[in-house]
C-alpha cells in the first residue's frame, strides 16, 4: 500500500494503474463488434416486437369487450321486455281464471244461470241405463211419442 502525504498547495500525484496483458489482434474486434451491433439489434426488434404484439392484443380485447357489452345490453333489453310481457300475461291469466270473472262471464256474455237442486232428477235403472230429463208438457208429450213409435218398430222386426 502506498501513502502519498500532501503539502500545502501540492497536488496529489496520479497513479496510474498497470494495464493488464490483453493482446489486440487486428481484424479479429470488428468481426465481435458487427456479431454485438447485430445481436443488439436482433434484441432490440424483438423487444418491439413483442411490445407492437401486447398492444395490439389489448386493444383486440378491448374491441372484442366493447362488441360484447353491446351483445349483453341488447339481450338484457329483450329480457326486460319478455319479463314485462310475462307479467302482463300473467296478471292477465290471474284475472281471466278467477272464480268471479268466470261467473261473470258464464252468466253475462253466455247467459248461464246458476243450478238450481230442483232441476236435477235422479232415475235409476235396473236393465238399462237411460237418463230422463224434466221437460216441459210439449217435450213429455214428444218423448211418449217417440217411446211407442220405437215400441212399435220393435214388434214389427222378427
Amino acid at each position: 500500500m502506498t501513502t502519498v502525504l500532501l503539502h500545502e498547495g501540492a497536488a496529489a500525484p496520479k497513479l496510474e494503474h498497470p494495464r493488464p496483458n490483453v493482446k489486440v489482434v487486428r481484424g479479429g474486434n470488428r468481426g465481435l463488434n458487427r456479431a454485438r451491433r447485430f445481436a443488439r439489434t436482433v434484441v432490440r426488434t424483438l423487444a418491439v416486437a413483442i411490445v407492437l404484439g401486447l398492444i395490439v392484443s389489448v386493444l383486440y380485447s378491448h374491441a372484442k369487450l366493447t362488441e360484447l357489452s353491446g351483445k349483453i345490453n341488447e339481450v338484457n333489453t329483450e329480457l326486460a321486455a319478455a319479463q314485462s310481457e310475462y307479467d302482463y300475461l300473467s296478471t292477465r291469466m290471474s284475472d281471466i281464471t278467477s272464480r268471479a270473472s268466470l261467473q261473470e262471464v258464464a252468466e253475462g256474455q253466455l247467459g248461464l244461470v246458476k243450478l238450481d237442486p230442483s232441476q236435477i232428477t235422479y232415475v235409476q235403472l235396473e236393465d238399462e241405463s237411460v237418463i230422463e230429463k224434466s221437460t216441459n208438457r210439449a217435450g213429455k208429450l214428444l218423448d211418449e211419442v217417440r217411446t211407442a213409435a220405437l215400441s212399435l218398430l220393435n214388434g214389427l222386426n222378427p
